[in-house]
């Protein structure tokens, strides 16, 4: 998904350049005057002498005016003794149901367990920087690194994330410090 697909991009630009206006432009409907105009003088004797070809008007053959009613269409409603009405019989029984409720309320106990944010083998470091007791490789989310206590940068770092083994801090795609020292 990192690369962009260049050809369909112009594509789908030069479609919509196409469609836009084709979309927008409506037909016009030509509709046929009213009455033709007499009022209008004649300019020359040749333009009066020679008829001109008369053009084809279009017309809606669909179109056509409805007459309009002048009463209005309206219904009654009864009011009043007119009106029928029902009346509706209530349930002898009130709608809700009373649930019984212990006396001692019930509590829990969530167990203080260390978040594995990458997977098992792994703890969260504490806000000071330390981590569970026996577990000795730290690491960083940071870089991605982790330091085991033979690297000169252990001591000096503070842990995100506790590690309990090598192995643990691979499987969660962390690099060892020593191998990133020799890439720079």
């Amino acid at each position: 998904m990192s690369q962009v697909q260049w050809p369909l991009v112009m594509l789908a630009f030069v479609i919509g350049l196409a469609l836009t206006p084709a979309l927008m432009v409506r037909r016009i409907k030509v509709e046929a005057p009213a009455a033709p105009s007499t009022d209008k003088p004649v300019k020359s004797a040749a333009k009066a002498a020679s008829p001109k070809p008369k053009k084809a008007i279009a017309v809606d053959p669909v179109a056509k005016k409805i007459p309009r009613l002048h009463d209005a269409p309206t219904t009654r409603i009864p009011v009043g003794e007119d009106f029928p009405t029902a009346e509706i019989p209530l349930a002898d029984e009130s709608p809700t149901t009373l649930i019984p409720v212990e006396d001692e309320p019930a509590t829990w106990t969530i167990p203080a367990v260390s978040y594995a944010s990458y997977g098992p083998g792994s703890a969260r470091a504490q806000p000071d920087g330390s981590g569970p007791d026996g577990w000795l490789v730290k690491g960083r989310t940071d870089t991605r690194l982790y330091y085991t206590p033979g690297d000169t940068a252990y001591d000096p770092t503070i842990a995100h994330v506790w590690f309990e083994d090598e192995a643990s801090a691979v499987r969660a795609f962390f690099t060892p410090w020593r191998k990133s020292a020799k890439k720079r």
